[in-house]
């Protein structure tokens, strides 16, 4: 379950029965005119060619996406392997970083979990806490920096986020996950996908070494699964700076992110400049019974479990 992905994924039959519900979701979420933001994080418009660009020369929209303009495959994956690959109750409180206005956050505020999103962004946490009224969700959006979170100790049954650990410097990412482990319950979950091997300066993700330093060490928290993070080898997505029409203008895009150190400059002169994206599943220690921790916060939850596979 910790790896990169793999458009194969997709195609595993828990996968193939997220996406269904989710494509349904979104159908529903158009026709009631509530929005969510795209995966650039956005709440209006078309993509522009950057993201197109972006998702690489060789993109294949996915089969039955009712809106493959802002919502790519990838995206679609992130979903539903952190969906697929973590337990949670029906009911269960969950925090979701840097993700106000996002499908991921409305999925889960739709499978009767009760969310809270925080994001820098004011207009998105706004639309979110519109969109939860709409479609009659617990959903609420608080604007919050994710490496100083003011929450309660042991808060959240599970933390998630989508693609914005690589927004962060270093240090942001240690600062946050130190958060993570104090608003998480014990028995609980952190499940996090993040750009792979990205060429950008900022990047500074690139080995299985980078992730353990970075956002498992800093967490305390344990990897589920077999406890090893691993690199596919795959790579689908290509990074703008370096992209040209014609080999003269893409000649001049790589100097100038050369010269600029935009991206990084040995990814450059060896013209590996694709990147993919990964994902991590943490769990916190289990301790005391839930209705200690939680203040008897289970009487809420009703229904069966909404179990991880580990596919």
């Amino acid at each position: 379950m910790n790896k990169t992905m793999e458009r194969s994924d997709l195609l595993h039959p828990r996968c193939v029965a997220l996406l269904t519900e989710l494509f349904g979701l979104m159908r529903q979420m158009h026709a009631r005119r509530a929005a969510y933001s795209s995966w650039y994080g956005e709440l209006n418009g078309r993509p522009g060619v950057w993201e197109h660009v972006n998702r690489g020369a060789d993109y294949e929209p996915w089969p039955g996406n009712p809106d493959e303009q802002r919502v790519p495959w990838f995206l679609l994956w992130e979903i539903v392997w952190l969906v697929v690959n973590t337990p949670m109750d029906r009911g269960s409180r969950v925090l979701d970083m840097g993700g106000a206005g996002s499908l991921f956050s409305c999925f889960l505020a739709s499978r009767g979990h009760d969310v809270h999103a925080i994001d820098l962004r004011e207009d998105l946490c706004r639309e979110a806490e519109r969109t939860a009224g709409v479609m009659g969700w617990r959903l609420s959006a608080k604007q919050m920096d994710m490496t100083d979170m003011a929450f309660p100790e042991e808060h959240f049954d599970h933390v998630f986020s989508v693609c914005v650990f690589e927004h962060l410097p270093v240090s942001g990412r240690v600062r946050c996950n130190d958060q993570v482990a104090r608003v998480l319950r014990p028995g609980g979950t952190a499940s996090y996908t993040f750009d792979y091997a990205n060429p950008q300066a900022f990047g500074r993700l690139d080995t299985p070494e980078d992730v353990r330093r970075q956002l498992v060490g800093p967490s305390k928290l344990r990897l589920r699964g077999d406890g090893v993070f691993r690199d596919t080898g795959r790579r689908y997505l290509a990074s703008p700076q370096c992209f040209g029409f014609g080999r003269f203008t893409r000649s001049a895009a790589r100097l100038h992110a050369l010269v600029t150190g935009s991206v990084d400059r040995r990814r450059v002169l060896c013209g590996t400049t694709t990147y993919t994206i990964g994902a991590l599943f943490l769990e916190r220690s289990a301790g005391a019974p839930a209705s200690v921790r939680l203040g008897g916060a289970e009487a809420e939850r009703d229904g069966e479990p909404d179990r991880g596979m580990g596919v």
